[in-house]
């Protein structure tokens, strides 16, 4: 649909509608679409003296099937239902109360073409997290918003930097060139809170915030990204929102939330519960209904009208931005009923989306429950495709600062058979939450590389943290492990969004990087295959990635000599003419392979 008729359309619902005692702020969702498999939703009028009004609709397509009012009467509840010969316009809804009428008009758009929309993402994807306010920053005249609190401050670790939506999508090529194919973006919407910079404190949940841009330019970023054959992820909070939100000091119903500004708790973190068969109600409550923290109150998702309402609100983003994927944060902390019935919902609706779910915990048997089809789950399904692999992800981490060797990879892997399906973990060494992976090693090239080899070369959906390909080193806290990338600020010096600005280094891993990307892009044993692995010796792991005829041999050293290793011959080299290193194009006749102390290798088998 022309943008321009979209903006007319949604225009009627920006004003105050009022009259003498009754007024209408505004209703969500925003707007609705023909020819949706949700032809009936639930509408949220936000207003004043609402409480017993009567509803009607002249419009036979567009027809009240029920009011719910509520103990606040600055809200009303109104079913609507659609009818599926129903054309795009605005659509009369009349409130009346006691002979006081006032009239609103609600948009129904005709759905757009979406055949390059709502794609997944899967193990053949690789995905690219961008902390939006340090990566780029695209239009200087949004830095400031008259009517939110935080304000520029580069020099806090805290503040908000100025990165935005214009600054991602300058920088698409950059990021389409590097070669991963999916872009996920920490929240982007409204956060009016202090410390406002990350996004998980939600003020407005139909509405970008503004000093990141607005719903239009995110809409035209999905598209500008599917256009340059990248894939859009969203950053998804259910579990909570933002302390200055409306409903804080205005709530819908008494038990909107699970406690009140004033009167909560903390959740206990008690994530293992909801695997525990021997665990208590009690115990899952005290994890599913404490706040996160003092400043993002808790959603009751028992609630029907909550639940209702995020149902919707998710959908209402996929129709409208297009987007392919959806990262739900704090997974394990929200009801989890609720979260099997909205996965479910998306997915009736969106059949090729794919869901990755937050669940820090780091021991597989735990975990693994938390996925759609396991045998371990309690009296519920989660339907839940994937979920982000801590277990190996904190291996990786264990290896390095601990010491304790390359076997905490292959334990870690032994254990896949706890999950429905492995391939669909997200797998990372750092994130936006985790001290980056160059930190950690102190700058060691070498250990970087072999890290790096072995995350896109191993199971499961890989992810890369904005600024890893160029070695961004971070500090300890949030604040400063979001680092701002070079090049993307006023001021900067030197863009390393380009080889010219880039330092040597910078370029060296770049070019590794893009390297591996490029090759995990052409050997779909890589990223589809069948994992074979080898229990490690003198700190030597290796493994096959097998794909129909495609034979892929990885080896990895962490010890700290140089090594020489025979290949078994017996299994996957019976047949072997010769083996082909992916990374430098030699050929190899011999089954002894030398690798140097922290190195990889990855061979092409030739038979």
């Amino acid at each position: 649909m022309n943008r321009l008729i979209l903006t007319l359309m949604l225009l009627p619902t920006t004003f105050l509608v009022y009259s003498q005692d009754l007024s209408i702020q505004k209703v969500e969702p925003p707007n609705w679409w023909t020819g949706m498999k949700h032809d009936s939703i639930q509408l949220m009028f936000y207003g004043k003296n609402l409480g017993n009004v009567s509803i009607s609709t002249p419009d036979a397509k567009f027809k009240v099937l029920e009011v719910h009012k509520t103990e606040n009467s600055n809200y009303l509840f109104v079913d609507v239902k659609i009818a599926k010969d129903a054309t795009p316009g605005n659509y009369k809804i009349i409130l009346n109360k006691g002979g006081e009428k006032i009239k609103w008009e609600y948009p129904i758009l005709k759905r757009e073409d979406n055949s390059n929309s709502f794609k997944g993402f899967g193990p053949d994807d690789v995905v690219y997290l961008i902390t939006p306010d340090r990566f780029a920053n695209g239009d200087l005249t949004n830095d400031n918003s008259p009517e939110l609190f935080d304000k520029l401050a580069r020099g806090d670790d805290y503040g908000r930097h100025g990165g935005d939506i214009q600054g991602i999508v300058d920088h698409l090529d950059y990021i389409k060139e590097l070669g991963v194919t999916s872009i996920w973006i920490n929240p982007l919407l409204e956060n009016n809170t202090k410390v406002s910079y990350h996004g998980y404190a939600c003020t407005d949940l139909y509405k970008i915030d503004p000093r990141f841009g607005t719903n239009e330019l995110y809409k035209t970023l999905v598209g500008k990204a599917h256009n340059t054959g990248l894939k859009v992820i969203i950053d998804h909070v259910n579990n909570h929102i933002g302390i200055n939100h409306n409903w804080v000091n205005n709530p819908p119903m008494h038990n909107w939330f699970n406690g009140e500004a004033y009167n909560h708790f903390l959740t206990t973190h008690h994530k293992k519960s909801m695997t525990d068969i021997h665990s208590s109600e009690l115990i899952l409550r005290e994890n599913t209904d404490g706040w996160f923290v003092d400043e993002m109150p808790d959603l009751n998702q028992r609630n029907n009208y909550v639940a209702k309402y995020l149902i919707q609100n998710t959908i209402w983003w996929i129709e409208f931005s297009g987007i392919d994927g959806i990262r739900e944060d704090t997974y394990p902390y929200s009801d989890q009923k609720f979260l099997s019935e909205w996965v479910s919902e998306i997915f009736s609706v969106y059949p090729d989306f794919n869901i990755v779910g937050e669940i820090w915990i780091e021991e597989a048997a735990y975990l693994a429950p938390y996925q759609k089809g396991n045998l371990y789950k309690r009296d519920f399904d989660t339907n839940l495709p994937s979920m982000t692999d801590f277990c190996l992800s904190n291996a990786i981490r264990e290896m390095i600062i601990d010491k304790v060797g390359i076997s905490s990879l292959y334990d870690v892997l032994s254990k896949d058979h706890l999950y429905t399906n492995p391939n669909y973990l997200l797998t990372f060494t750092d994130n936006h939450d985790m001290e980056r992976l160059v930190y950690i090693l102190q700058g060691d090239v070498a250990h970087f590389k072999m890290i790096l080899t072995f995350l896109l070369t191993t199971r499961g959906i890989p992810q890369i943290y904005y600024g890893t390909e160029i070695g961004l080193t971070g500090g300890q806290g949030h604040g400063a492990l979001r680092e701002d990338f070079p090049g993307g600020f006023p001021g900067d010096t030197l863009s390393a969004f380009t080889r010219k600005g880039r330092t040597a280094k910078q370029n060296e891993l770049f070019d590794f990087s893009k390297s591996l990307l490029e090759m995990r892009k052409k050997y779909q044993a890589l990223s589809l295959g069948k994992l074979i692995h080898y229990p490690p010796k003198d700190e030597v792991y290796f493994y096959f990635r097998i794909y129909n005829n495609q034979k892929i041999l990885v080896i990895l050293n962490n010890g700290e000599t140089k090594q020489k290793i025979g290949l078994p011959q017996e299994e996957f080299l019976k047949n072997v003419k010769s083996l082909i290193n992916l990374l430098t194009n030699k050929k190899i006749d011999s089954r002894e392979i030398e690798i140097d102390s922290l190195g990889s290798s990855v061979y092409l088998v030739q038979e």
